[in-house]
């Protein structure tokens, strides 16, 4: 039998409690952040499963097939683990339609019909200022599709998370590391889930901030359960996604931006969103439900960074950084995928 080790997680959001959730069965583990569970900035995903952000390699896939199984299973207790299965279209203006390479993980997935694209178009949408209605003819849908998948209410997803790794007697260490080698003499393997924090810690170059705000209103009579993405909106992203109680309405993808100052503009925000939801058009910002939230993408021009390094310290590091928007889509399937590296160290 293989011996125990001593293991310091490095991160405490999705990605790092994950993965002490996952080893925490076969090692002594310690989740070492500045922020653990929901106090981390992981609290301020959209969470719903999806690969975005991340190259769509076979091994990105297989992780998140992986982590959509588990999801499905937490989904049968929703009150207890935040998570719940959500309906969804997504639309594009541009190109010809395109099956995503991940299509057939869900067990949910169609692309939409020419007649069910001409919903989405001027001959049927109405009830628009002139000028939406101008634009849809200048910039009309032209394909689409429709999925069900997990989706979780984060600040509730990250306290069952906290509170099931405590429950495995996971140690939680609250500090700020300047560097990984802090840990070596106390420690036997670094797993590094540091985030976007790598780009100092490691550092790491490869590291590239994606700025992404939303608003979040009261889920109310009359609100919509399905939720809608249009990045091709050309006024700029926007989606308005339900989850539990809360409807989050965005968005921005602005890659280079890491500052947490609120720019979008909210009549522009609900205009876009709600172009194709009339309750959304409605709504003012009383109807808002807590703060808009205003987050950083940990993206990595290479791609999700999953490997064993020994140059960092005089124990083994093992990456699993760089999730872009997938973070909490490639959670458990990357925590599996450390268990194999720990087994081969």
């Amino acid at each position: 039998m293989r011996s125990k080790k001593r293991v310091a997680v490095v991160g405490g959001g999705v990605v790092g409690l994950t993965c002490a959730y996952r080893i925490s069965d076969d090692h002594s583990v310690c989740v070492i952040g500045e922020r653990i569970g929901p106090e981390s900035d992981s609290w301020k995903a959209t969470a719903v499963w999806h690969v975005y952000l991340v190259p769509e390699t076979e091994e990105v896939l297989s992780w998140a097939q992986r982590s959509l199984g588990m999801f499905y299973e937490l989904a049968q207790d929703s009150s207890k683990t935040g998570v719940e299965l959500v309906q969804g279209v997504e639309l594009f203006r541009r190109g010809s339609p395109q099956v995503p390479t991940w299509s057939h993980i869900p067990r949910l997935f169609e692309m939409l019909t020419p007649e069910q694209v001409a919903t989405y178009n001027p001959a049927v949408v109405d009830g628009l200022p002139s000028d939406d209605m101008a634009m849809l003819a200048r910039h009309p849908v032209r394909w689409g599709y429709r999925i069900e998948a997990p989706a979780a209410r984060m600040d509730r997803y990250l306290s069952w998370l906290e509170e099931s790794v405590r429950n495995k007697h996971v140690e939680v260490s609250r500090q700020r590391l300047a560097a990984l080698s802090e840990l070596e003499s106390e420690f036997d393997l670094i797993i590094n889930c540091s985030g976007f924090g790598a780009r100092e810690l490691v550092p790491d170059r490869d590291c590239v901030p994606y700025k992404g705000q939303y608003f979040v209103l009261k889920r109310a009579d009359g609100s919509p359960s399905v939720y809608i993405g249009d990045d091709d909106h050309p006024g700029g992203m926007a989606y308005m996604i339900p989850r539990f109680d809360e409807v989050m309405v965005g968005g921005c993808a602005e890659q280079g931006k890491e500052d947490l100052q609120l720019t979008l503009d909210w009549t522009d925000t609900i205009r876009r969103a709600g172009l194709f939801v009339p309750w959304l058009r409605d709504r003012s910002q009383s109807d808002q439900s807590r703060p808009p939230v205003v987050g950083i993408r940990p993206c990595r021009t290479k791609g999700v960074r999953l490997e064993s390094d020994y140059s960092l310290a005089r124990i083994p590091v093992i990456h699993n950084y760089g999730h872009g928007g997938s973070g909490f889509s490639l959670s458990w399937g990357c925590a599996e995928a450390v268990q194999a590296l720990i087994r081969a160290i």
